[in-house]
Parts: C-alpha cells; structure tokens; sequence
C-alpha cells in the first residue's frame, strides 16, 4: 500500500500572506514559482494546492450567498394570512388553501391535568 504525503501545516500568518498575494494577483495567475520562495517550509506543490483550496471555498461561499440571496427573495411572507400565493412546498399549504386562525369555542377549554 503507498504511503500517503505529510500534510501541510500552515500557520495562520502563512495563510494571510497567501491570500494576499492571491488579492493583488490577477484571478488564477498566481505565480507560484516565485511565492514558493517566500516560504521556505512549504513546497511548491503545498503552495499550488493551497491555492486551489482557497480558490475554491471563495468560489463556493459565493455561489452560496448568491443562492442564499435568491432563495430569500423568493420566499417572502404575505401581508396578511389570507394573502394566496405560490410557496415552497416544504411545510407549507397549498397556495389554494387558505389558512384561517381557529377560536376558543373551536378548541374548546384547556386540560392541564388538574
């Protein structure tokens, strides 16, 4: 069975300087033959992997924020209970339906076990 590769550690310093370096780079033109001399206890394939971790999340925190911001709009509340509109089906009547508040002599009293 191979052995796997050490994992990089990397401290919290090192990873601020890459992402800054990766901020003033134009997008996905890190030269990474150049920054890997900055680090002298990692080598060029952690520093071109580290990239592309970093790269990526940003690319998924984006796309999630942009789904977070539509899904948000797209679910808003109605003025007023009796308002008919199409909402997502998770937990929700049918937009036909119309929800009416019950009353007291509907549910008749409370037992509270006394």
């Amino acid at each position: 069975m191979p052995m796997r590769a050490r994992r990089a550690v990397w401290t919290d310093i090192d990873l601020a300087l890459l992402k800054y370096l990766m901020w003033l780079a134009e997008p996905d033109k890190v030269d990474c033959h150049k920054v890997a001399h900055l680090f002298q206890t990692h080598s060029l394939q952690d520093i071109q992997k580290r990239c592309a971790c970093i790269r990526d999340l940003e690319r998924r925190r984006e796309r999630r924020r942009i789904l977070n911001e539509q899904h948000v709009g797209s679910t808003e509340e109605p003025d007023s209970p009796t308002s008919v509109i199409a909402l997502p089906p998770a937990g929700r009547l049918h937009p036909a339906l119309v929800w009416v508040p019950s009353t007291g002599e509907e549910i008749g009293p409370m037992n509270l076990g006394t």
